[in-house]
This record gives structure tokens, C-alpha cells and sequence, in this order.
């Protein structure tokens, strides 16, 4: 069994978007963790070309390397999933760094809710930084806040530093494998059955270049992106006319430790037993 006060730290990463893991590396090892808290990071290629990897140092045991077929990135999440033993999960995009105190203010978080998701600071080439212009208040988040916000083209948050219990993403079936906003599919549907809360101390340095995925004209075809908000919406309308539920449990009960033998679907099983319907909330 894996030990409960672990944190996996899931990122995605493809051949030619992977020169900033050196700097990621360098922030996740600079995080003071909690006492008797730990971090694994679980890096996984959409593709198989190994190249990645060679940014990556060969003799730290909490990094894990994984290659597959490639899918885009919600896939390449979920494939890390088969990689991570954490009780919770935070998801680091590849061209991003850590800010200090990250790590420990999600677990923080993760004691009272199932989910938090934090404040960032936008990296532009020049060096300069500038925070998110619509951030929420610290604390506790209004029910239904994000998806309002969401249908309305407002989204305050970024949805990439979002984390959460094991058990919940795996009872949402991962990040939804759609081509683009899979973070902001997740933490709707995250914030449609249980509570979260937001960090409003920044936790990540958002990488601004030319060459990141969002910069690109084809991400934002019209088609594609309408199609994209309107698959997340339809889900989070399903939640609720379901009246799904998640039951956080604790991490740091034994109880609720991975054990890593278990198969993916096993997993996933067991962690829809957190999940209620109805009138069974």
C-alpha cells in the first residue's frame, strides 16, 4: 500500500513542449512540504518518443516517466493516472513552475474539501509577472460560481491548478478527453458534486509563449472551441438532473490509502463508491 500522505503531481507533456520540465523540476524540490507528507511526479509523453525524458534526472525515484499513444492532453493525463499512488492529485502543466508553499496549501485544502484550485501569476517572456484580474475570494467556493461563470465566458480561475482527492477524479473518470479545456470540464464537474474551495495566493507561474498550445489559431477554431463548451456544460447539466454527490473521505486515514496493484478500473470502482444519486445524498 502506498502511503496516504502522498501527493501526485500529474503532468502532461509532448515531444517539443517539454524544455521548461528542467525549470518545473527545479520548483517541485523546492516545496516545503508538510510533516510527513511527500510528492511524486508523474510525467506522462502524449507520444512515445522518449525525448522528454532526457530533460528529466534519471536517479530520483519520485519521478515517473510514461509514454503512449498520443491523445492530446486530457488522454495523456489520464494515462499518468496509471503512474500515480497519491491519496490527492495536483495537476502542473509542462511549461509551468511551482511557486513555494503550493503543494502544502492544496493539502491544506484537501483536509476540509475534495477539491481546491489556486491563484496564478501569468509569466510573460520578458520576465515580467501579473496576476489573474478576476480571482475570487479566498475560501470556501460558492456552489454553481465557476460553471455560471463558465457559460458566461468569464471563467476567474485558471483551471490548470486545480487539485483534488484520488478517489474524486477517478470517480469523474478522469479529466474529459476532449481536445482543449479538459482542466475547466474537470473542475465543473468536480464543483457540480461536492465543494471546493480557491487559494488566492498564487501557486504557479503560467507560462506565457508563442509556442504554447492555447497560442494556437487552430485551438480556438470557432467549431471546435463551441463544440468543446458545449460537451462541458451537457455534463455538468447531467450531474445535477442526477443529483450526483461525491462523499469526501480522509487523507490521512490508512483506510483511504492507493494500493498500486489494484487495477485502473478496480481503482475507479472503488472510488465510485464515494459517489450517491438522488435521494440517497
Amino acid at each position: 500500500m502506498a502511503t496516504p500522505r502522498l501527493i501526485s503531481v500529474v503532468t502532461a507533456v509532448f515531444d517539443g513542449g517539454h524544455h521548461y520540465l528542467k525549470d518545473l523540476y527545479k520548483s517541485l524540490c523546492a516545496q516545503e512540504m508538510p510533516e510527513g507528507w511527500s510528492w511524486e511526479w508523474c510525467v506522462q509523453e502524449d507520444g512515445n518518443s522518449g525525448t522528454p525524458k532526457q530533460e528529466l534526472p534519471d536517479n530520483d525515484p519520485r519521478v515517473h516517466y510514461g509514454t503512449g499513444l498520443a491523445g492530446r492532453a486530457a488522454v495523456t493525463r489520464n494515462m499518468a493516472l496509471s503512474q500515480a499512488q497519491g491519496i490527492v492529485i495536483r495537476n502542473v502543466d509542462a511549461d509551468d513552475v511551482l511557486l513555494p508553499g503550493a503543494l502544502s496549501r492544496d493539502i491544506d485544502a484537501l483536509h476540509r474539501v475534495a477539491w481546491c484550485v489556486s491563484a496564478g501569476l501569468d509569466l510573460h517572456e520578458d520576465g515580467t509577472t501579473t496576476p489573474g484580474p478576476y480571482d475570487p475570494p479566498n475560501g470556501p467556493v460558492e456552489p454553481g460560481r465557476f460553471y455560471g461563470e463558465q457559460a458566461e465566458d468569464r471563467l476567474s480561475v485558471l483551471a490548470a491548478n486545480l487539485a483534488m482527492h484520488t478517489d474524486l477524479i477517478w470517480s469523474l473518470g478522469g479529466w474529459m478527453a476532449l481536445t482543449g479545456a479538459e482542466t475547466i470540464a474537470t473542475l465543473l464537474a468536480a464543483e457540480a458534486v461536492t465543494p471546493g474551495e480557491f487559494i488566492a495566493e498564487p501557486s504557479m507561474l503560467y507560462r506565457k509563449h508563442s509556442a504554447q498550445t492555447t497560442a494556437s489559431a487552430d485551438y480556438w477554431n470557432p467549431k471546435e472551441d463551441e463544440a468543446r463548451r458545449r460537451l462541458i456544460q451537457m455534463r455538468v447539466e447531467a450531474i445535477h438532473a442526477n443529483r450526483t454527490r461525491y462523499l469526501p473521505g480522509s487523507i490521512d486515514d490508512d483506510d483511504s490509502a492507493v494500493d498500486p496493484s489494484v487495477p485502473s478500473e478496480a481503482r475507479q470502482a472503488q472510488a465510485l463508491s464515494r459517489m450517491t444519486r438522488g435521494n440517497e445524498v
